[in-house]
């Protein structure tokens, strides 16, 4: 039983371990997805500027491939941590799983002892009972 309890210690740790992997992960994601639509508002913003000045539009053309190059970036980067994700997910559900199985082993075990336990008390009860019927008869 002590095993048991061990295996499932062990296993809860580890399933908190990759839980706090995949938010870790998802905070990345976030940041990333962030900073997208910053450059797209830096981007809008900078239309704007290259609207009512004239003389600044021929920097936008550069700005604008840098902000596109950029974003092209962080879009692969978030396709990595989706990747990523997806996998530590997957641990996880193999975690839950494996935890269950020890949870199950561990419920079965304590069933077998209490019902052993009884088993005990039962043969004791009834040897008891029996002396005091051997006594009343004799």
């Amino acid at each position: 039983m002590k095993s048991l309890n061990t295996l499932i210690k062990l296993a809860q740790r580890r399933l908190d371990e990759l839980r706090r992997r995949l938010a870790d992960l998802e905070v990345q994601r976030d940041k990333l997805l962030a900073l997208i639509k910053r450059l797209d508002d830096e981007l809008a913003s900078e239309l704007e500027q290259a609207y009512q000045r004239p003389e600044m539009s021929t920097f936008f053309g550069d700005f604008s491939r840098r902000i596109r190059k950029r974003k092209e970036e962080i879009t692969r980067e978030i396709a990595a941590l989706a990747t990523q994700m997806e996998k530590v997910r997957e641990d996880i559900m193999e975690g839950f799983s494996e935890l269950k199985k020890y949870e199950v082993a561990r419920d079965h075990a304590k069933a077998r002892e209490r019902q052993e336990q009884e088993r005990k008390e039962t043969k004791l009860l009834d040897e008891i009972a029996q002396q005091q019927f051997i006594r009343k008869t004799e």
